[in-house]
This record gives structure tokens, sequence and C-alpha cells, in this order.
């Protein structure tokens, strides 16, 4: 009993000073990084998803930027230890192969041992509407992509922004139809087998990314696209997420606000992503995407990846000492 105590007491003291489950050093060493954390020149990058496994960090994100003789978007996967320097692509998806013009928007959950990303193609082919598709890993490094997702629902219209939950035995999926959130549910991952539920009430959004903090379901989604600057916002599930209709049911916006700096003064947080690290450190981490301009990549702006943290979910702090 008196080692459990003491160990309990060690855990609680390396939460406190930000030092990792190893002891060695912090989780993140947040004084000494700056935003934004990624970017590359000639990309915009948007739409990051992100994910902690065996001291590596791992960042998904849709690129944009001009090949083959027009611009494009990509869905890129990349890693780091220290969020300082980062590994070359792990893999750089356009969809040439299924006669995409480009692949969007992924977004990651993890079920048992597997991690689904999900994503869909980019720009509107005629007659060849965008389609939603999943990957799945073991190790967040290699993948089998390509795969359809919910094509008996949304094949033949517009979809993209999907983002998937594993609860009761079931997988439930949020996404957007043209501009209309919609959610629906399957017993499986998949192209088939999958049920409607109707439109997520209430108001516009997109990016959604359904996460589970301390029991209840949250979604957290890019609002105000469609009434000016887009911004991060966590909506609370009004019930238990036990029934179906649950999952098209969430409370109001709750505004993410994150630090104004250099790089994020046109735009300050798009399309952003949480991650749930407490028992790390203590802190959520939000990745987002901060631009200073609007024009460029047909109209998404140079936009690059910054990390916010925050204890509470309503105070943040950016590296260095920022807030």
């Amino acid at each position: 009993m008196k080692f459990r105590l003491l160990l309990a007491a060690a855990i609680l003291v390396m939460l406190a000073s930000g030092r990792g489950a190893t002891g060695k050093g912090p989780f993140i060493d947040w004084e000494n990084l700056s935003n934004p954390v990624y970017s590359r020149p000639g990309w915009s990058t948007k739409d990051a998803c992100m994910a902690y496994r065996d001291g590596w960090f791992y960042v998904f994100f849709s690129a944009f930027y001009k090949d083959d003789g027009r611009e494009r978007s990509h869905v890129v996967g990349v890693k780091t230890r220290d969020w300082k320097t980062f590994s070359r692509p792990l893999f750089n998806w356009r969809g040439e192969e299924g006669g995409w013009i480009g692949m969007c928007s992924p977004n990651l959950t993890k079920v048992g041992d597997l991690y689904y990303l999900t994503y869909n193609s980019w720009g509107d082919k005629f007659l060849k509407p965008n389609r939603l598709f999943y990957a799945v890993s073991k190790d967040l490094e290699h993948w089998e992509k390509g795969k359809p997702l919910a094509r008996n629902i949304t094949w033949g219209r517009r979809a993209i922004d999907a983002a998937v939950a594993h609860a009761n035995g079931k997988y439930y999926l949020v996404w957007k139809e043209f501009q209309t959130p919609k959610a629906a549910w399957s017993y499986q991952m998949g192209a088939d087998g999958w049920h409607r539920l109707g439109e997520v009430t209430p108001d516009w959004f997109e990016n959604g990314e359904l996460i589970s903090i301390d029991g209840a379901w949250h979604l957290l989604c890019t609002a105000g696209g469609l009434r000016g600057v887009h911004y991060p916002a966590l909506r609370e599930m009004q019930d238990s997420g036990e029934k179906e209709e649950h999952w098209t049911q969430w409370g109001e916006f709750q505004k993410l606000s994150v630090p104004v700096e250099d790089f994020n003064t046109n735009e300050a947080a798009n399309a952003a992503f949480l991650a749930d690290w407490r028992r790390h450190d203590g802190h959520f981490y939000l990745i987002y995407a901060g631009r200073t301009e609007g024009k460029s990549h047909l109209g998404r702006g140079n936009n690059k990846l910054g990390l916010a943290r925050s204890r509470d979910l309503k105070n943040w702090e950016v590296p260095g000492g920022g807030n």
C-alpha cells in the first residue's frame, strides 16, 4: 500500500512539472518551442489531426500546392519527437490512381489497436462529386488507403469532412453533405451498412471531430465560416450517446479562443483538432491552421500549423510563454 501511495505521488509530481511518462524530460518542451510548429515553403497546410505513440507525435494534414500544372490538395503525414524537426512525408496522397484531382481533410480515430484516418476526395470533378474514404493502420506509418466510407448513403452526393467515433459497439459518422452536417451509424467501418440519422443541429459547421472527455461525448468543429472568420468550437452531446438519435443532438458552440501571433493575424485558428494528453502532462492540446492572408492557394491563404494547450479548455497558451 505504501509503495502505491508513493507511486501515485510521483505521477502527480511529474504531471505538475510537465514531465513525460518516462520522467526524462517534459512531454513537450513548451518553453523552447514556437509557432508555427509546422510549415513548408509553397504549401498551405490545414485540416490537421495528430496522435502520440511510442515517443513520436504523428501529424496528418491537407497540403495545398501546385502539382502537375494546377493547385491541388494532398493528404500528408509526418512525425516528430520534439515539434521542432519533422520527418519527410510518410505519405503524400493525391488520389490520381482513382482519377481524382486531390485528397483532403484527414481526421484520426483510434478503435482498439487500429487507427482510422478518414478523408475525402477534393476538386468536385464533373459528374464525380467528392466522396468519403478511410485508411487503416496499426502503427500510424503503414496504411491501407483508399477504402470507400459510407458509400451506400453518400455516393452520388457531395460528401466531405468525415469524423468517426466508436461507442456502444457501433461506429458513428459525422460529415458534411454539400453544406449540411449529417450523422449516421453502422456496426462496422466500411463502404456499406450505414444508416442515416439526419441533420446535426443546430447551425452550420465543418471539420468535425468526435471526442469523449471525462465520460461525455463532445463535437469539436469549425464554426463561423458562413458568417465570417472560422474558429474552433466545442459542443457537448445533450445526452449519453447510448441511443442513435443522441448523435445528432449537441449543445451550443463554445468558442476556443487561441492567441493571435504573427503567423495567424488574418484567421487565428481554422480546422482544429483536439487531443486529450492530460495523462502525460495535464494538458489538452489543440493543433490548428493560422494564416496572414486569404487570397493565395485558391482562397485558402498561406496556412501554417500552430499548437496551443489548456488545462481547462477555456484558457489557452501558446509555446514560449504566450497566452
